[in-house]
């Protein structure tokens, strides 16, 4: 599509920018200056010109634009901020992009949570704890876990 532009009457490209940041049309309406009793209607009406469609449509594909930001795009930057501040000396930055690269690359740095209640592994074998172990360390990535480790005893 090629790119309508501003539209020449600003109440009309007020109600435009109002409907693409979430106002009702009637808000929209009534924000963009319009007077009238039934705002509704009015709206409704505006809606009815080419040029407003065309605008909108223009608006609500730009925003959909900047909105998408990928995994990759989001690595990268965090990467860069790494880079940049350990060039700075800001370690306490570099530190924080470092985990989260950690985190989402290589499932490092995993908050610690409790599983299960006191007592619940009591009555567990050893070759049962040992599987939920292995278990748990494939999850993080881990794949060159023993398959028989020397016995706890």
């Amino acid at each position: 599509m090629t790119a309508y532009g501003v539209l020449r009457d600003p109440r009309q490209e007020r109600f435009c920018q109002a409907i693409v940041a979430g106002k009702t049309k009637a808000e929209a309406y009534a924000e963009a200056g319009y007077k009238g009793k039934n705002h509704h209607a009015g709206a409704l009406n505006l809606m009815r010109h080419d040029a407003i469609k065309k605008r909108l449509d223009e608006l609500f594909t730009r925003a959909a634009t900047r909105a998408e930001l990928s995994r990759k795009d989001i690595l990268e930057r965090i990467l860069d901020d790494w880079n940049n501040s350990r060039k700075l000396g800001q370690m306490a930055s570099a530190l924080k992009a470092a985990e989260l690269l950690g985190r989402e690359l290589h499932h490092m740095f995993t908050e610690r949570k409790e599983i299960g209640g006191p007592g619940d592994f009591d009555s567990k074998s050893e070759d049962e704890l040992r599987t939920i172990v292995q278990e748990g360390m494939r999850e993080l990535g881990w794949d060159g876990v023993e398959k028989e480790p020397k016995s706890i005893n």
